[in-house]
C-alpha cells in the first residue's frame, strides 16, 4: 500500500493520518512476514528447507518542501483517496486467498485477519476523505484552500479534540447558539492554538444555507469568532451594529419618557443610570462609525469591522483592507487610556499606517492595518493604584494577552494562500506588554516580527525570547512611559487593601528588560528627538513623545512603513555601540637590579653527580 502524506505545516489532523497510515502499513507487511514465517517452519517441521522471505520495503515520507504554505494539491489529494479505496478493494480479498492458503497449511489464520483488517481502515479512510474532498473542491477558491482546511477539513476525521470542541462546532451547526458562546468563551483564553483552525475548516465546510441560518441567529457570535473570514466577520458585525444601535435609540427615547414624567426618588435614580450607560454605548457605537468612515477614502481599501464589544470600557478591531488576501498585515495593540470610545486616535493612527507602508510597498502588494482594541487597558484613574489594574502592573496584559493570540491565530488560519505573507505586530506603550506575554504564548507561530514603540518592556529578558524572526525598537529620548522599563517596579500589592505597592526595588523594571536595552537584542530604528515641552520639560521629557511616532513625515513613522514592507535595508538605524576592546598591556622591560654595598652572596652550589661505585 502506497504511503501518502500531508505536508507537516498543515496541522490538524494531518499528521495523526499519516502516523495512522504509517501504523498499517507497517502491519501490513507484519502479517505477510508472520504468514511467510509460518509456512517456512510448517515446511521445515515436515522435514523440507524453507527460509522465510523478506517482505520489508522502505517506507517514502514526504517532507514539507521550504518556503509558506501554498494551496492544497487537488490532484494529489484525489490519486491518495484513490489508493485507499483500492487497498480497501483489494486487501480484504487478499486476506481471504492468505486465510486459505494458512488453513491448508494448518497454520494460524491470524495473519489473514490482520490484512483484511487494515483493508477495512483503508475503506473507512477512502470514505471520510472523498466526501471532505468533495466538499473542498466545490469551494470558490478551489485548490487554493489553506492549510487550516487541510488539517482540520480535509483530514478533520483524524484530528485529536481533546477538549472536545469538535462536537461543539457540530452542535452550533445543528442550531445551538450556546455551542457557539462556548466556543468563543474558548478562544478568548488563547489556550488552544489550533482552536482557530478548527474553525476555519467547520466554517467552510458548511453549506450556505446553514452559514446563513447561524449568522441571523446570532451575528454577534459569529462576528467574533477568530476562523471565520474577514469579510463574513465584517457583515455580521456591521448587522448586529444596526441592530443594537435601533435598539439602544428606541429604549432611550422610552426611559427618557418615563424620566420626564416620574418625581425625583429612588425609580428615577435607578431610570438615570440606565439611560447613562444606554448612551456610553451610544458614543461608542458612533466611535466605531466614524472609525470605518475612515476606509474607503483618499485611496485607502473599505475597512472590514472584525470585532466589537459594547458597555465597560468597550473592545473592537477594524481592518483596514481585508486581511485574508493582504501581503502585508499588520495588527497595531494600542496602550494606557485605550477604549473604545476614543477608537478614533488608535483607528486614525492604523489607517496612517496603511498610508506610509502602502506609499512604499512594491507594486500590486496588499496590505492591511489593524487596530485590535480587544483587551482592557489600564486606565489613568484610580485604578492605577490596585495592582490588578495598574498601568505598573502585568496584570491586564496576562488577561489580554489569550485574546491577542487566538486573534492572531485566526488571521493565519482564515489567510488565502498568496505566497508567503509577512504579519507584523505593533505594540505601542502597555500594548506592548500585551504583545510580549502573547508572542510568549505562540512562539514561532505568533507573527514574523514584532515592532514596539514607547514601550515599557514586554515580560522577556531578550529579543530572541519572543519566538520571531526580528524585533524592532523604536523609543523617543523625551518618551517618559517608556522608561518606566528602567523603573524597579514590582507591582506588589498590599494583602488587606489591595492597592499597589510602588518603588519596590527587584533589579529590573516591571515589564522584563527595558527593549530599548542593547542587551535585549532587538533592532532599534532612529526616532526624531523634540524639544521637551510641558510640565516635564525641566526633566527633559515631554508626555507628547508618547504618541508622536505617527506624526507625519517622521523619521519614525517612515520607518515603521519600511519595517511592514520588509524593506530592512532603508530603515534608518541606530548603531549599535561596540564595546572597547581591552586594553593592551604594556610591555616594559625588566628592572635592573639596584646597586649594593652589600657583598654579593656567592652562588649556590651546583649539584654534581654522585660518583659511579667500583666493584662487582
Amino acid at each position: 500500500m502506497r504511503q501518502m502524506t500531508a505536508h507537516a505545516w498543515v496541522g490538524g489532523g494531518a499528521g495523526p493520518f499519516t502516523q495512522a497510515t504509517r501504523d498499517q502499513r507497517t502491519r501490513l507487511q507484519q502479517a505477510f512476514e508472520t504468514a511467510a514465517s509460518q509456512i517456512a517452519e510448517r515446511i521445515r517441521a515436515l522435514g523440507g528447507q524453507a527460509t522465510a522471505p523478506s517482505l520489508s520495503t522502505p517506507l517514502p515520507v514526504a517532507t514539507s518542501m521550504g518556503g509558506g504554505y501554498a494551496g492544497m494539491n487537488v490532484e494529489a489529494m484525489t490519486r491518495m483517496v484513490a489508493d485507499l479505496e483500492r487497498a480497501g478493494h483489494d486487501l480484504p480479498a487478499a486476506g481471504s486467498q492468505l486465510s486459505a492458503a494458512l488453513a491448508s497449511a494448518c497454520v494460524s489464520a491470524a495473519p489473514a485477519q490482520q490484512v483484511t483488517g487494515v483493508g477495512t481502515w483503508a475503506t473507512e479512510q477512502a470514505t471520510d476523505l472523498r466526501r471532505r474532498l468533495t466538499v473542498l473542491q466545490q469551494r470558490p477558491d478551489g485548490d487554493m484552500t489553506n492549510a487550516a482546511v487541510l488539517g482540520f477539513g480535509l483530514f478533520g476525521g483524524s484530528a485529536p479534540d481533546p477538549n472536545g470542541l469538535g462536537n461543539t462546532l457540530t452542535a452550533a451547526a445543528a442550531g445551538d447558539p450556546s455551542a457557539l458562546e462556548k466556543v468563543v468563551a474558548a478562544q478568548n483564553t488563547g489556550k488552544d492554538p489550533t482552536l482557530a483552525a478548527r474553525v476555519s475548516a467547520w466554517w467552510q465546510l458548511l453549506d450556505p444555507a446553514t452559514r446563513k441560518r447561524i449568522i441571523d441567529a446570532a451575528p454577534h457570535l459569529i462576528g467574533s469568532l477568530n476562523g471565520v473570514p474577514a469579510a463574513t466577520r465584517d457583515s455580521a458585525n456591521r448587522a448586529y451594529l444596526g441592530l443594537r444601535k435601533s435598539a439602544v435609540g428606541k429604549r432611550l427615547a422610552e426611559l427618557r419618557e418615563q424620566e420626564a414624567r416620574m418625581k425625583q426618588g429612588a425609580r428615577q435614580s435607578y431610570i438615570r443610570m440606565e439611560i447613562d450607560a444606554l448612551e456610553a454605548e451610544q458614543r461608542q457605537i458612533g466611535a466605531i462609525e466614524k472609525s470605518l468612515a475612515l476606509g474607503g477614502v483618499n485611496g485607502r481599501p473599505p475597512a472590514f469591522l472584525l470585532n466589537f464589544e459594547l458597555g465597560g470600557l468597550g473592545k473592537a478591531a477594524i481592518s483596514f483592507g481585508d486581511p485574508d488576501k493582504a501581503d502585508s498585515v499588520v495588527t497595531s495593540v494600542p496602550g494606557t487610556g485605550s477604549k473604545l470610545e476614543g477608537i478614533g486616535g488608535d483607528a486614525s493612527r492604523a489607517a496612517t499606517l496603511w498610508d506610509r507602508a502602502s506609499s512604499t510597498a512594491p507594486s500590486h502588494t496588499k496590505t492591511a492595518s489593524i487596530i485590535w482594541l480587544g483587551y482592557e487597558a489600564p486606565q489613568l484613574d484610580a485604578g492605577i493604584l490596585r495592582a490588578d489594574t495598574s498601568v505598573a502592573s502585568p496584570n491586564l496584559a496576562q488577561a489580554g494577552a489569550g485574546s491577542l493570540a487566538s486573534f492572531l491565530d485566526g488571521l493565519h488560519a482564515t489567510h488565502q494562500p498568496t505566497g508567503t505573507p509577512r504579519f507584523t505586530v505593533l505594540g505601542h506603550s502597555y500594548g506592548s506588554v500585551v504583545t510580549g506575554m502573547a508572542a510568549l504564548t505562540r512562539k514561532g507561530t505568533f507573527a514574523d516580527q514584532l515592532i514596539l514603540v514607547g514601550s515599557p518592556g514586554t515580560m522577556a529578558a531578550r529579543a530572541s525570547d519572543l519566538g520571531v524572526k526580528q524585533v524592532w525598537v523604536g523609543e523617543s529620548p523625551q518618551d517618559p512611559i517608556a522608561d518606566l522599563g528602567h523603573l524597579p517596579l514590582s507591582g506588589g500589592r498590599n494583602p488587606v487593601s489591595g492597592v499597589l505597592t510602588p518603588w519596590l526595588p527587584n533589579g529590573a523594571g516591571p515589564f522584563g528588560t527595558d527593549p530599548s536595552n542593547i542587551a535585549f537584542g532587538a533592532n532599534r530604528f532612529v526616532v526624531d528627538p523634540k524639544p521637551a515641552s510641558g510640565p516635564l520639560a525641566f526633566t527633559g521629557y515631554d508626555i507628547g513623545a508618547h504618541s508622536g511616532y505617527w506624526d507625519s513625515q517622521s523619521e519614525s513613522l517612515k520607518n515603521m512603513g519600511f519595517i511592514i514592507n520588509g524593506q530592512y535595508d532603508q530603515v534608518s538605524k541606530l548603531p549599535t555601540p561596540k564595546q572597547a576592546p581591552p586594553p593592551t598591556p604594556h610591555l616594559t622591560p625588566p628592572p635592573q637590579p639596584v646597586p649594593s654595598s652589600e657583598p654579593a652572596s656567592p652562588p649556590p652550589p651546583v649539584p654534581q653527580p654522585s660518583p659511579t661505585p667500583t666493584g662487582d
